[in-house]
């Protein structure tokens, strides 16, 4: 099972998202039912490595504190469109807490800089482009429009599937 931990964004940030993006991005459409910004990624994991990161994530996030999520730009990244975010310390600091404990726990993750962005789509997978919709002449202030309050973490299942990941959720904790 694919497991990772995520700040999953509102249902009324997901529908707005879906009024903003319509029609102007090189992609027929943005399905946002799955749209979130990982925290930290697992991979394949075993039932009791399962069982002992839902242990940790229960007890990992209980004194954290809600905190604004602006984002900040639209981006091509390997192929994928992703809305990247203001800097935002408190993200950063929750996701280092979670890796790190997980990481004390005997789990291993990828040696990179944490990058926080929403993956809005894959752009190799889209076989109807609209190449005069230019992802650089996205007018980037109508993003501010998407801004919320991140008070729940979620723990997530991914199946991938034939041309996108199904996301269930296993558990959300809210923040206080």
């Amino acid at each position: 099972m694919r497991i990772f931990t995520a700040i999953s964004l509102p249902k009324e940030i997901k529908d707005r998202a879906t009024q903003i993006f319509q029609g102007r991005l090189p992609v027929p459409y943005i399905n946002t039912t799955n749209l979130h910004i990982t925290l930290n990624f697992f991979g394949e994991l075993i039932d009791d490595e399962q069982k002992k990161v839902k242990e940790i994530f229960s007890q990992a996030v209980i004194e954290a504190k809600p905190f604004e999520i602006q984002f900040d730009k639209l981006v091509k990244f390997h192929q994928q469109i992703h809305m990247t975010l203001k800097p935002n310390p408190a993200l950063g600091k929750l996701q280092s807490q979670l890796e790190v404990l997980f990481h004390d726990s005997g789990f291993l993750f990828q040696d990179r800089i944490y990058y926080p962005h929403v993956k809005l789509s894959n752009l190799h997978m889209d076989k109807v482009m609209f190449k005069d919709r230019k992802i650089e002449d996205f007018p980037n202030e109508e993003l501010r429009q998407l801004s919320f309050m991140a008070d729940r973490v979620v723990l997530y299942e991914s199946k991938l599937l034939l041309h996108h990941a199904h996301h269930t959720q296993l558990i959300e904790i809210t923040l206080k």
